[in-house]
């Protein structure tokens, strides 16, 4: 787990490491949790984004779920929530990596079809006579 103790060495760090799940504060001196939220979804669209705030209203979580938070949880935070709503979205992430592995194998057998068939074909060419 990495911490930043702003919101630009948050965004350093980023993009130095490979992450796909940011806790965020909504209020901050430097940029609000909105604008951060914008900024790494435009360096990796995938990253789940978690925001914290004490300032909610049905408002701000619509428009921060509207810009790509995947949830948004009211202060005080008490820690079991927090840990469910991560572990929810660590499985959300190992999900869709599964997902992306199905994709692309079943990418790779529909590109291999026609290889077979080809296959097929002399085969019982072959055979055939």
């Amino acid at each position: 787990m990495l911490e930043a103790e702003s919101a630009r060495e948050g965004t350093d760090i980023f993009l130095k490491e490979k992450i796909d799940l940011v806790v965020s504060d909504f209020m901050m001196p430097e940029k609000s949790g909105m604008e951060l939220l914008l900024e790494l979804k435009a360096i990796h669209p995938k990253v789940l984004f978690i925001m914290v705030t004490g300032f909610a209203t049905l408002e701000t979580a619509k428009e921060a779920i509207r810009l790509g938070a995947y949830d948004i949880l009211q202060k005080p935070v008490e820690m079991p929530q927090l840990t469910a709503v991560m572990q929810r979205a660590l499985s959300t992430i190992e999900l869709q990596s599964h997902l992306s592995t199905v994709r692309g194998m079943n990418y790779a057998l529909l590109l291999s079809i026609p290889a077979w068939l080809g296959i097929g074909y002399l085969l019982f060419r072959f055979l055939g006579r």
